[in-house]
This record gives C-alpha cells, structure tokens and sequence, in this order.
C-alpha cells in the first residue's frame, strides 16, 4: 500500500487510505449521515453485538476464529467503515484493517467465500443500526447516503480481497518450499527415518503406505515431463523436485494400479522406476531411475516415451560394474581384434540381430543376405569367442559384454 498524506484531526495528525471508495471525490456529507455516523461510533459495542453471533455461527468459522479475534476485528472495522461514510479522519491503526483482515483469515484457513459474506454482512449491519435512528420524515435524506455506505463497505472488501489473495500465495510459496526442503531430505535419505516419512506423507498430503510411481527426466526433457504432470497428474498429488541435476516426479498412483499408468507419461522421454510400495522406499526407486536416466543417449530423447529397467538393466548394470565392465568386454570379444573393423562390424550386427529376433528367418530379412550368409557367420563368431549366440545364456553374456564395450566407448 503506498504512504497517505497525513491530514490534521481533532486529536493529531491521522491517515486516510490510499484509495477511497468510489465516488467518494471528497464530496460533502450531509450533517444527518454525519450525525448517524458519530451516534453509531459512540455505540460501536451494538454494532459488534449484532455481527458477531451471526458470524459466529458459520461453519468455516467455528473452531477457527475466536470470539475474541471475531469481536476486535469486528469493531476495527465498523469504526474505519463508519469514518470513512461520514468523511471523517482514518487514523493510522485503522488504515490498514481490511489487509490485515485478509491476511489473517488466510492464514487461519477461512475460505474467501466466507469471509466475503462475513465482510459483506457490514453494509445489513449497519444500515439496520441507521435506520433505527432515523426518523420516518428523515428516511429520503438517508437513502441518498445509501450509495456511501455501500461503496465504504465495497471498499473494504475489495482490500480484504486482495490482501487475503496475496497471503494465499505466500503461504503457497512458504508450503512449497518446506516441501521441496522435507522431500530433499527424504530423497537423499535411506527411507527408514519413520518420523521423516511421516512429515513429507502430511505436506504431500498422501497416505504413507500408498504406491507411488517415480520419473526421472534428464535435462534435455524437464519441460517435457513439467507440461506432461501439469496436464496429465492433476488428483495424483504430483510432486516435481531438482535433485542430482536431474527432475524428479513421485505422484501417487491409483489404487490397485501396478504400473505407471502408459498416458501419464507417453512421449516424454524419461526414465521411469519401479513402484515404491511405500513413502519410505520412494529413496530407493529415485536412486535407481536416476541410474537409469544416466544411461539415456540421444536415441532414446529421438524415440520419446519413458525407458524403464527392464529396458535399461544392461547399460545400468554395466555402469555399476566400473573396471570390471571392461574386463569382461575384453575377455568375451577380444578374439574378434584380429578382423577388420567392416568384417568386426559386421559379424557383430548378425549376431545382435539374432539375439534380438531369435531366428535366422528374421536376421536374412532384416540385413538382406542369404540363409547361409547368416549361418556362417554366426559359427565364425563362436570359433573367435567360444560363445554361441543361439544359447540362451550365452546370447545374454555376448549381448552384456557388448553393452560394457559401448559403456567404455569400445
């Protein structure tokens, strides 16, 4: 709120508020308002006597505003609606009553609804009290000063509004970051603090034993995976956290749900973990895709759509191994070093392609060559190897190795 000029009242120099009520333009007062104004400032305990009960009995109210708290602000504001009717002086600790109003409901909880039916509940308040002191021969000149009572009471609605509105978002940001700083603990945790569990379930507003699905998105696809919760996850209790460099996503999944549901994240290229049964084992699950979104390249951010563990259990498991990967590289391909890169290259992409379909059929349709092209050449790399590409167990450690190779740059 921008500073007032101070004006010279009958006890000092006071404030009146920055915006007045419509219509106001300093326009003259006529003394019969003027005289109701000053009779119902002297007898503001009647004017509270009226409102709070009323208010009192609102359910958003009970149990959340104290009588005391109902009454003090209740008369505060009669006495800056009143001054503000008659165009009297606003001294300086009622200048801002509607904005802490507004604030302080926000905080306590009340609705907006509500407390703009109770801020509203001033004008009946008050024009019952002067038409109680008016006299019949006096009721026109009253409904001309009808048009100030209401504009004084839009007034300060409108403030009570807009400060209630600007403690709204606060309380979001202050909420926000205690999540963001609850869920940064959990997530770097073991999961077996129980009392942490339970502070990070309350601010996420989930039941701690519930499944929940994880996502990692690397940073090529943070936007991506941002747009897709924001569309998608609205009623899962989303939660979006930065952690390692990476965006993670935890959200509720629905009951009875195995899996991440295939429309929450289709397109977005991310990896998605398995399901932590549990709060406490969401640590585990975000260690793990963030495992597996190290291993994302660029076809995999070309393809779109999320790579799981069972689709990146290789290049994960090769990461892990560290020198050891290129120790079984070496001792499963090194026999191939005597070829030519073309002739390594293309032994190699038989028997991948093999290993893929299972079947020669498949192999000579997908690189155009005969049956026995393909025959040959898959016996040539077991008489380099010793390993036969058409046993199953043996496929799985030629397959490994080369994945180690790829992870060494080989």
């Amino acid at each position: 709120m921008h500073n007032a000029p101070d004006i010279d009242g009958p006890d000092g120099p006071v404030c009146t508020p920055t915006a007045r009520p419509a219509g106001d333009g300093g326009a003259s007062v006529s003394p019969e308002l003027r005289t109701l104004v000053r009779d119902c400032l002297d007898d503001l305990d009647d004017l509270v006597g009226r409102y709070v009960p009323e208010v009192s009995a609102f359910d958003d109210y009970q149990g959340v505003v104290t009588p005391e708290d109902l009454r003090d602000t209740a008369r505060a504001s009669f006495e800056l609606l009143l001054r503000l009717i008659g165009g009297l002086p606003v001294p300086e600790d009622l200048r801002e009553v509607p904005e802490r109003l507004g604030r302080r409901r926000a905080h306590q909880g009340v609705p907006l609804e509500r407390l703009l039916q109770a801020v509203r509940m001033d004008f009946r308040v008050l024009w019952t009290a002067f038409l109680e002191r008016t006299r019949p021969e006096d009721l026109p000149q009253l409904t001309h000063g009808a048009v100030r009572v209401w504009e004084a009471v839009e007034f300060h609605t409108v403030h009570a509004h807009a400060a209630y509105l600007d403690q709204v978002a606060v309380l979001a940001r202050e909420q926000e970051r205690e999540r963001t700083a609850l869920m940064g603990r959990l997530l770097s945790s073991d999961g077996r603090d129980q009392r942490l569990v339970a502070q990070a379930a309350t601010l996420l507003q989930v039941n701690a034993q519930s499944d929940f699905a994880v996502a990692v998105a690397p940073p090529e696809s943070q936007e991506e995976l941002r747009r897709a919760v924001t569309a998608r996850l609205t009623g899962h209790s989303p939660h979006l956290q930065q952690h390692n460099g990476m965006l993670v996503l935890v959200a509720r999944l629905p009951q009875g749900a195995d899996a991440l549901p295939s429309a929450w994240l289709d397109g977005v290229a991310c990896a998605v973990g398995p399901v932590a049964r549990g709060l406490a084992r969401v640590p585990d699950a975000v260690r793990v895709t963030e495992a597996i979104a190290m291993t994302m390249d660029g076809d995999d951010t070309a393809r779109g759509g999320p790579v799981t563990l069972v689709d990146a259990w290789m290049p994960v498991a090769a990461a892990r191994l560290g020198p050891i990967a290129g120790m079984l590289a070496d001792s499963v391909l090194s026999g191939l070093d005597r070829l030519s890169p073309h002739e390594r290259g293309r032994l190699l992409d038989t028997v991948v392609a093999y290993c893929e379909s299972g079947t020669v059929a498949a192999v000579t349709r997908d690189l155009y060559c005969h049956r026995n092209t393909v025959l040959n050449r898959l016996s040539r790399f077991t008489e380099l190897t010793g390993l036969h590409p058409t046993r199953p167990t043996e496929a799985a450690t030629v397959l490994f190795a080369l994945q180690c190779s790829r992870s060494r740059g080989g």
